[in-house]
């Protein structure tokens, strides 16, 4: 296990364009970091610099205090987990798994009870002398994740391992993911553009956007407390609702006619509102604190189910997340109270979030938590 450290960190390329610009970073021993953003936002170039895949062009990465930066990826003692899997075709899974161990000159006795440990660890006792065409893509990620483990590394890193599989096998790995994580106690580093993955196995979350990081923080924090307009389009699903409001008599006025009371300092004229679709409630009439809007379309999806309709006067549609015994049907006017406890309001220049006295206040490592 290690701790790592990043202190503005930059790439830029030969051409000029600059990939990273200063990423700081503080990452716990036996914490679990989960990069996210869009593609193109630099995550992935971030992951293979801390593997020794890509150079750094300024700052300096530490890890347990030591400094990598010019390290090799075989010196720095990191396993990283591709998207492909990256396995060799014509060896068993046995081999797969022990080759790096082959490749240090560990004796073949203590390399086959390291694999038989680490394979009954991960539930693949039974498949050791199959080759990777025999196994299903679950499997073959966990062949991927057992050649990791087996190395004992210092800190593994996962790029968008699960990004390959299908929707129902995604939710178990993720699972399983997260309980080997915990189970050996190892620092890892996760990169993935799926918030929902993200969400879920998280100690911290760091969202990028554009080679910068945006906010940092546990995935409750950033759902509850956004730093910006992107943070809080980014995380929660379905994403949130934003609006075009005004202050008026200390009230937050829509230009459909509905007001809004927020405990909010608000000092702007003109705000962006941002409420999530599970903080608008369906109610029978309309009022001056209701949205009266038309369903243009309803996912229904058990539970819950999701409206999405049209408000006079937004471009955008906006998502309200019902029960799902509620009745609701394309075409029908739907009146929509917004919780005016759970509002967002950002700057509508800078996107950045306008009552932003405790947005930072979320402990930035476990470690801190727990002092």
């Amino acid at each position: 296990m290690a701790t790592l450290s990043l202190d503005a960190l930059r790439k830029t390329y030969p051409n000029g364009f600059t990939a990273l610009h200063g990423i700081d970073l503080a990452i716990d021993d036996g914490e679990l970091i989960v990069v996210v953003g869009p593609s193109g936002c630099g995550k992935s170039t971030l992951l293979r610099m801390l593997a020794g895949l890509e150079s750094i062009s300024d700052g300096e990465l530490a890890i347990d205090g030591r400094r990598v930066n010019d390290l090799e990826p075989a010196e720095r003692d990191i396993a990283m987990v591709f998207q492909n899997y990256a396995l060799y075709p014509h060896m068993s899974v046995a081999d797969n798994m022990g080759y790096a161990l082959k490749n240090r000159g560990v004796p073949k006795a203590e390399r086959r009870r390291k694999v038989e440990e680490t394979a009954r660890l991960i539930g693949l006792e039974d498949l050791l002398d199959r080759r990777p065409r025999q196994l299903s893509g679950g499997q073959r990620q966990r062949v991927a994740m057992g050649r990791a483990i087996v190395r004992e590394p210092k800190v593994f890193l996962f790029d968008e391992p699960l990004s390959n599989l299908d929707a129902k096998l995604r939710v178990q790995m993720r699972i399983e993911i997260r309980r080997l994580q915990k189970r050996l106690g190892v620092t890892a580093v996760y990169v993935t553009h799926d918030q929902v993955e993200a969400m879920t196995l998280a100690d911290r979350l760091v969202v990028m956007n554009g080679g910068h990081i945006e906010q940092v923080g546990t995935p409750m924090h950033l759902y509850e407390r956004p730093a910006s307009r992107f943070v809080a389009g980014f995380i929660g699903s379905p994403a949130m609702n934003f609006l075009d409001a005004r202050r008026a008599d200390g009230d937050l006025a829509l230009p459909c006619g509905t007001r809004i009371a927020t405990s909010h300092e608000v000092h702007n004229d003109a705000v962006c509102l941002g409420i999530r679709p599970e903080h608008l409630s369906r109610v029978s009439e309309a009022d001056d604190t209701t949205l009266t809007t038309r369903v243009e379309l309803v996912e229904p999806l058990g539970a819950d189910t999701l409206a999405h309709v049209r408000l006079d006067g937004q471009e955008e549609p906006l998502v309200a997340r019902l029960d799902g015994v509620q009745p609701v049907a394309e075409g029908d006017t739907l009146y929509l109270r917004p919780d005016a406890s759970r509002l967002h309001l950002f700057d509508l220049d800078t996107g950045r979030r306008l009552d932003d006295k405790d947005i930072h206040s979320c402990p930035s490592s476990p470690s801190s938590r727990l002092a």
